[in-house]
């Protein structure tokens, strides 16, 4: 397959571009740091030519931009590579959308149950999220009324082994980091298993539209305390609705992959307590 792989030069791309060449894929890279922007539709169109598959990673992002900037480039810059690649009519398409879509990271709203999935109500409240949750709902129209196939990907936080020994040198002087106002539910992803996430969201049987949380099987923490205790600690107001695996795997996600793995054939290697 010949990918078309926007944010090429990003944390992300770089692994992503690493493991689809590996697998004998052709990627052809396009990225901000070469002058290629995804909000210049012409350009986006010229360099999709002969591509028949499509991983879409590129964003404006960071504290540092205008919330209108942000808002565009995930709204826009998603309708400019959904209509170059109807255009070129490729196979699939894959955007990275992310759990901020569905509105309740970085301290945003409380879910209505845990652990939660796909089917938990998305209620995005920030430029970000919104933008991602946006571009979802137009890879949705964009697969009904062209046929070609959409994957938008929910990642959580994506944590390279620098960024894991990081935190763990972090929690182990404060037990209580990340465990605040921005409670993550122990959700993160490692950055190879997303790439790998990715390159199976291009090449899985014809999936239609689909919108998945991609993250790892396990929860990240600093103490002991089983992912059921943790939940009812920080959320003691949420319902829970874990089942009898959460007593076989005290440490299963709190944010559950059970689509991901289904749909796409794929499973996380990384576990933070291997």
């Amino acid at each position: 397959m010949r990918v078309y792989l926007t944010g090429s030069r990003g944390r992300i791309g770089t692994v992503a571009e690493r493991i689809f060449r590996a697998a004998g894929h052709e990627v052809v890279g396009y990225d901000i740091a070469d002058g290629y922007d995804i909000m210049d539709a012409a350009a986006v169109h010229e360099a999709m030519t002969g591509c028949d598959g499509v991983a879409h990673l590129a964003m404006a992002m960071g504290r540092q931009r205008a919330p209108e900037v942000v808002y565009a480039s995930g709204t826009l810059g998603t309708w400019n590579v959904l209509q170059a690649a109807e255009a070129h009519r490729v196979q699939r398409v894959v955007v990275y959308s992310s759990v901020n879509a569905m509105g309740y990271f970085m301290g945003e709203a409380t879910p209505d149950y845990l652990p939660f999935d796909e089917d938990h109500p998305c209620r995005p409240g920030r430029p970000y999220g919104i933008a991602k949750y946006l571009g979802e709902q137009t890879c949705r129209l964009f697969t009904g009324r062209t046929g070609i196939s959409t994957v938008s990907i929910r990642p959580p936080a994506v944590w390279s082994e620098e960024d894991i020994a990081r935190i763990r040198a972090e929690r182990a002087r404060d037990a209580d980091f990340e465990w605040g106002t921005h409670w993550e539910y122990g959700c993160y992803i490692h950055v190879d298993d997303l790439a790998r996430a990715t390159l199976c969201a291009l090449t899985c049987s014809d999936p239609g539209h689909v919108a998945l949380l991609v993250v790892a099987d396990d929860i990240s923490s600093a103490t002991d305390l089983t992912s059921r205790e943790l939940a009812r600690k920080v959320l003691p107001e949420v319902a829970w609705r874990g089942g009898p695996e959460y007593d076989a795997e005290p440490y299963k996600g709190l944010v559950d992959n059970g689509r991901a793995k289904e749909i796409l054939g794929w499973a996380p290697q990384y576990r933070w307590r291997d």
